[in-house]
């Protein structure tokens, strides 16, 4: 009986929620009623897909989950910079103006926190991409496709230097990637698991090491996507790509961005197909900007780097959400079990 209430409860929440988006719409962005609007599945941020007039959006709203990035500066930072790409014809979404002409939504602070904007009053909206993901290489590799767009995510490095930087953005250097991390960790570990809390920091120190002789030179160290996995990849064969997703971009190591994208496709794509993805990426991205052998040689590196990262955002998050994240917790682990997957999976990259 409870189970049945607490359904219709949320149905009827969600229902509010897609009403309450849609005369947002309209009147802010003058879409034309009818607006249909549906709730993606949770995440850190809120998704809706919007439809008016045959035309498709996506509206955003930013939680405030995001510990590196909670202010409208920084969302501001994203949106210019992925129109300032899409002058370019680069492969990113492009955000739609309000009808006042800006990019961001602030909701105003004396209308209170209504339901969805509850989580963060900061939102956007931008036009759908119609793609899919993982079509260029299933059943087989399409070889000009995966070229193309090793070629692009180059691109986006190499303009991105030359966008103008009105707003302060958030560095994934090592302060971020090795530090913060296991600050939180220690603030977990200390008491109960020390042998756990000295591998992490043993191992940490070392990726510092590596990383730290790379140096910060402009070809090396720049704005990034920060987040380029295969779920952030669209493709349609009409279209092309679009890299989605630019919530976490930073300035950081470009070939961090690189390790993303090549260990994502290890854990995601068939052995079979790996290699052959890798060399047609990296053929296409040293087309436009070579990578270094030192580059090279730090893509493992990163790649732990960036496991380490994802456990102490993932912890932070978890407490901040009630002692769970179910959308990055694999099968909504308790803190201790996920500890001992964080630990087994760090152990067993070294």
């Amino acid at each position: 009986m409870n189970n049945t209430s607490d359904s219709s409860a949320s149905d009827k929440s969600s229902e509010q929620s897609c009403s309450a988006v849609a005369a947002y719409l309209v009147e802010h962005y003058g879409l034309a009623p009818p607006v249909d609007v549906h709730e993606l599945e949770p995440g850190a941020n809120r998704n809706f897909i919007i439809t008016s007039q045959d035309q498709r959006y996506v509206y955003r709203i930013y939680t405030d989950h995001d510990f590196y990035v909670r202010n409208p500066e920084a969302y501001r930072y994203e949106l210019d910079l992925l129109a300032y790409l899409g002058e370019y014809n680069l492969a990113v979404p492009e955000p739609v103006r309000r009808l006042d002409g800006e990019r961001l939504s602030v909701l105003d602070a004396g209308s209170g926190s209504p339901d969805p904007w509850r989580d963060g009053a900061c939102s956007a909206l931008f036009r759908f991409f119609e793609g899919e993901e993982h079509v260029t290489w299933y059943p087989e590799v399409k070889e000009p496709v995966v070229t193309s767009f090793g070629a692009a995510v180059a691109e986006v490095h190499q303009q991105a230097d030359q966008f103008p930087k009105p707003y302060r953005r958030h560095h994934f250097d090592l302060q971020y990637l090795l530090d913060g991390p296991l600050h939180t960790l220690e603030s977990i570990l200390k008491e109960r698991r020390g042998e756990d809390l000295a591998f992490f920091k043993d191992y940490a120190d070392h990726m510092r090491r590596q990383i730290s002789g790379l140096g910060k030179g402009k070809d090396i160290y720049g704005l990034i996507h920060a987040d380029l996995h295969v779920g952030n990849i669209l493709y349609h064969p009409d279209n092309g790509y679009c890299i989605l997703d630019f919530d976490q971009c930073a300035f950081g190591w470009r070939s961090y961005d690189v390790a993303t994208f090549k260990y994502n496709i290890i854990e995601t794509v068939p052995d079979h197909l790996t290699d052959e993805i890798w060399r047609c990426f990296l053929e296409g991205y040293n087309r436009v900007r070579p990578l270094t052998q030192q580059e090279l040689d730090c893509l493992p590196v990163f790649a732990n780097a960036w496991t380490l990262w994802d456990i102490g955002e993932t912890l932070v998050l978890a407490t901040e959400w009630g002692g769970h994240r179910p959308d990055l917790v694999e099968g909504d682990l308790t803190q201790d079990e996920y500890l001992d997957w964080a630990v087994e999976t760090l152990r067993g990259m070294v």
